[in-house]
């Protein structure tokens, strides 16, 4: 009798289940439907209250951009999927953004800037390795244009290890920045000094570690040493690499910006 009990509530339990991921597939299946409907298809399906706030938001926009009726019902237009699907959920649109049509149309017509704390660590972390990679493997590539035959063998080094000192440099600027002026207010996030110091230390011991792999001879042909000449042509192609990177990502600061202006 148990047994059949204990069966039972577990049948429940697993119906009950079931039914909750069939409701919220569901709801994320409504969700994509409505991702993809047109204006007109949408503005039939504002409730009382979201078509009131829309009405409203686009009267705030004509009066406040001194636009025209047609400019301000496409601003309205591109927003009415997120309202859409929040009222799905059960969320009108001035909870939704909470603010009133009023401030929406400011926000709309003067959107936030996007800020150096706004970028992504993993992206200011390639932009700061590319251009100290530019920037180490140029020097060297300039010292060799005026040293010849042995004296230019033995002061330089491998194309490998330039581009992995110039990297793991650009790398820690970030880090370094990161700990000592943290791209927020909040003080208690700064790293102390002095684990500051011993992570410097073991990057040290790291870098001299990988570089010292580096110049094994079997290594050599996989780390060659180039000429001056070759060596500026690769750094202008990580600066030029750097370039397009920060153009895709609309990047203006730099690492040390981020921090700074975020004080």
């Amino acid at each position: 009798m148990a047994e059949e009990k204990k069966e039972e509530t577990t049948s429940k339990v697993d119906v009950d289940e079931q039914e909750k991921l069939k409701n919220k597939t569901a709801v994320v299946n409504k969700d994509e439907e409505i991702k993809h409907m047109t204006a007109k298809e949408l503005r039939p399906m504002l409730s009382n209250k979201n078509s009131d706030y829309v009405f409203r938001l686009q009267k705030e926009l004509e009066e406040q951009g001194q636009m025209s009726s047609e400019e301000a019902a496409q601003k309205v237009d591109a927003h009415l999927n997120e309202i859409i699907i929040a009222q799905h959920h059960g969320q009108p649109a001035g909870t939704f953004y909470n603010m009133s049509p009023k401030l929406k149309a400011a926000a709309i017509l003067k959107p936030k800037e996007i800020g150096p704390e706004d970028i992504p660590t993993w992206q200011y972390v390639v932009d700061s390795a590319l251009l100290y990679v530019a920037i180490f493997v140029g020097i060297f590539g300039v010292i060799g244009l005026f040293q010849t035959g042995k004296q230019a063998y033995n002061s330089q080094m491998g194309i490998l290890s330039l581009v992995s000192v110039g990297a793991i440099i650009g790398w820690f600027t970030v880090k370094y920045n990161d700990w000592i002026l943290p791209a927020t207010s909040d003080k208690s996030k700064k790293i102390p000094w002095g684990r500051v110091i011993v992570s410097m230390l073991a990057l040290v011991v790291v870098l001299f570690a990988w570089l010292g792999l580096l110049s094994i001879p079997a290594v050599q042909v996989i780390n060659p040493i180039l000429p001056g000449i070759d060596n500026i042509i690769v750094a202008a192609a990580a600066y030029g690499i750097r370039w397009l990177f920060r153009r895709h990502y609309h990047i203006r600061w730099s690492t040390f910006t981020r921090t700074t202006s975020s004080k």
